[in-house]
């Protein structure tokens, strides 16, 4: 079942001599339960693929279509209701509230819509990530994967069509990422959840089950593993 598809997609910034084309005619269609690594070396149009992908950012032109919803037809206020409730997002340096427990972060999409949260699905996610001991913590009191941890398991509370993982290991150790990387599959596998991976790390790229390659803001190659 397809979930993502961008045809044509091209991000152009700036204007005359100064212009910059990150993105030139991207065609790109990814399966319901796919894990899927973007990869390329920096410039290459990876990240902007990425915010394009997570509302961020809109195409110059093109169409970017998740899960029947036309990306390009939001405005701001939609973009974001859309990005909170079906995209989660992971970045390298956590993004969590420093005043806020481990609990409170991980539930504040649901919070902010205002939602009870599902604590039988909390109680699953924060299991699976090892994390139920750390739910009254503080981002502070907790080690680097912790924290990624954290912001993996607050990516999954909504249960997000599409989960998008901008180098997530890029601030961590060799065992934290390796951890994290673990957690992803977990969660690819066991809540059969998509995900697109953002990396410049061809070693990590090589967890995912497809590799899709980008160079000067288009795909060169786009290999499925398994």
């Amino acid at each position: 079942m397809e979930l993502l598809k961008c045809e044509k997609v091209t991000k152009v910034y700036g204007s005359g001599a100064a212009q910059v084309k990150a993105l030139d005619e991207i065609d790109l269609t990814v399966e319901k339960g796919e894990f899927a690594a973007i990869i390329g070396a920096s410039g290459s149009g990876k990240s902007t693929l990425l915010h394009i992908l997570g509302t961020v950012d809109k195409p110059t032109s093109g169409k970017v279509m998740v899960g029947g919803t036309d990306l390009a037809f939001l405005n701001p206020t939609e973009a974001a209701i859309f990005r909170r409730r079906k995209v989660g997002l992971i970045y390298q340096f956590y993004n969590l509230i420093p005043t806020l427990t481990v609990r409170q972060n991980i539930l504040m999409p649901l919070l902010l819509d205002k939602k009870k949260p599902d604590l039988e699905y909390l109680n699953k996610i924060v299991t699976s990530l090892g994390m139920e001991e750390k739910l009254e913590a503080l981002p502070g009191q907790l080690s680097g994967g912790q924290q990624q941890r954290t912001a993996i398991a607050r990516s999954l509370i909504y249960r997000p069509a599409l989960l998008l993982a901008d180098e997530p290991t890029g601030n961590l150790d060799r065992q934290n990422s390796r951890e994290i990387m673990d957690m992803l599959k977990l969660s690819n596998r066991k809540f059969s959840q998509t995900i697109i991976l953002i990396t410049h790390d061809e070693k990590i790229a090589l967890e995912a089950d497809r590799i899709i390659t980008l160079e000067d803001g288009r795909i060169i190659a786009d290999e499925r593993r398994r």
